[in-house]
């Protein structure tokens, strides 16, 4: 819930809005873009709920490397 700097100015209850967040499985944090408070923090629990990236298998026992960058070629020992 954005703008916890404004309570007075509330239609849902925390108590209300953290109920709802439990009951269908979400996340919950009063955050206030003005003040900072908790904008980090749920960013950080969205990561962390993120599939992590899978590793693949190098399974032709090939290796590839990046060409040199121009510029920086040796002499070919074919020519």
């Amino acid at each position: 819930k954005n703008k916890c700097d404004l309570e007075d100015k509330r239609n849902v209850t925390t108590e209300e809005a953290r109920a709802y967040a439990d009951e269908n499985g979400l996340f919950f944090f009063e955050t206030s873009a003005k003040t900072a408070v908790n904008v980090n923090e749920i960013f950080y629990e969205i990561a962390k709920k993120l599939p992590r990236a899978q590793t693949t298998q190098n399974t032709t026992g090939m290796v590839l490397v990046d060409k040199p960058a121009q510029g920086s070629q040796s002499a070919s020992c074919c020519s």
